[in-house]
């Protein structure tokens, strides 16, 4: 079938980030699926739908998929709290605010990180039901921090997080730091090695890791597993480079992605300046400059605007012109520039390494002006 998806947010899968949801628009329109995205349906009809703005869209059939929502009306009728979220409030025992009456499965708020939430998630609904059971039976349970961790398919792509994500995490006043790369899903030297796209968020106080976000054909399930893991278990970012996990060319890397999360967090906590790819035009605008430290065939097939090409070989030779300057240095996914920046930091020279690179920087740029263009003939 011809499908057209008519999305009302700017991006699919709110859960992900934008740059990160970009990869699932991608994976779309390789499937020949018409992606509308900042689009809000105004009418259907027999003939399709139109939407606001009054773009036509024909269609034989239209699916509306516009999300659930808790059925509360017993629990109301029961005098029960409803919570800041909109779900029962429960304790930690899932005992609502009625002592004789526990509460479980989607209707019941979840505690978070950053207070009460909504989570429909199976796996939650399970441990919270057999909580409710030992709660009621006398036995002392203490109900644990809901990550929603989640993980969908589409078109082979897998995309999967955890925790809160940048936008949550902004939107709330959190300081953090984040953590972009572009690993492969093991050993690149063996066949069939797929590029995902990860994400990490860390609290720059504790080191504790916020959320996280993966997206790729292969290895998602096991990295966001073990990520969720960490953080149920109170792993800082740093800690990851410690874990040791299963090796073998087929399975993953001598030095796993997640490994060289922990290595790349490390490398911030040890003084590495870093710029996101939606903070480029602002330190433009304050006077910093793009540097591109890929090869010139890289630089040839596209770059960012503006960008200065001095490659990684030839930075050295390179260094009096650079000097006294204020440089964003990048490549492909950041490896490069963290040795560029390296150099130029031990020259004096202020460096930040644009994080996870050209790759992430386009991610973000396609997502943010596809939205506008959507918007702007809506």
């Amino acid at each position: 079938m011809k499908v057209t998806l008519v999305e009302a947010l700017p991006q699919l899968m709110p859960l992900l980030d934008a740059e990160m949801a970009w990869l699932l628009v991608e994976r779309a329109r390789v499937n020949d699926v018409d992606v509308h995205l900042a689009a809000k349906v105004h009418e259907v009809t027999d003939q399709g739908v139109t939407l606001e703005g009054g773009n036509a869209l024909d269609a034989d059939m239209v699916v509306m998929a516009v999300g659930a929502k808790a059925n509360l009306e017993l629990a109301k009728e029961a005098g029960l709290d409803i919570g800041s979220a909109g779900g029962i409030a429960v304790d930690d025992q899932q005992r609502s605010s009625d002592p004789a009456i526990w509460a479980v499965g989607d209707a019941a708020e979840k505690k978070r990180e950053a207070g009460a939430g909504m989570i429909p998630l199976a796996g939650l609904a399970n441990r919270h039901g057999r909580y409710a059971a030992d709660s009621i039976m006398g036995r002392p349970v203490r109900n644990a921090t809901a990550y929603g961790t989640s993980i969908v398919g589409f078109f082979g792509l897998a995309a999967a997080s955890t925790g809160l994500n940048e936008r949550v995490l902004r939107d709330q006043g959190r300081a953090m730091r984040i953590i972009h790369s572009h690993p492969i899903d093991h050993a690149g030297y063996y066949p069939d090695a797929a590029q995902m796209a990860m994400k990490i968020i860390v609290d720059p106080e504790t080191d504790l890791i916020l959320g996280a976000q993966v997206v790729g054909d292969d290895g998602v399930d096991k990295r966001i597993d073990v990520l969720a893991t960490a953080m149920q278990a109170g792993l800082t970012a740093t800690d990851l480079i410690d874990l040791e996990l299963a090796y073998a060319p087929q399975f993953g890397s001598a030095k796993d992605p997640i490994n060289m999360a922990g290595y790349i967090n490390d490398n911030r906590v040890g003084g590495e300046d870093s710029a996101q790819w939606h903070e480029v035009d602002q330190l433009i605008a304050d006077g910093w400059e793009l540097i591109d430290v890929r090869s010139s065939f890289e630089h040839s097939r596209g770059t960012i605007p503006g960008a200065e090409f001095v490659a990684l070989d030839s930075i050295r030779d390179n260094l009096d012109s650079l000097r006294a300057r204020k440089l964003i240095v990048f490549d492909r996914v950041g490896q490069r520039a963290h040795t560029a920046a390296s150099i130029l930091r031990l020259e004096g020279i202020e460096v930040k390494n644009l994080d996870g690179g050209y790759l992430t920087w386009q991610l973000g740029t396609f997502a943010t002006t596809a939205t506008k263009q959507e918007a702007s003939t809506s």
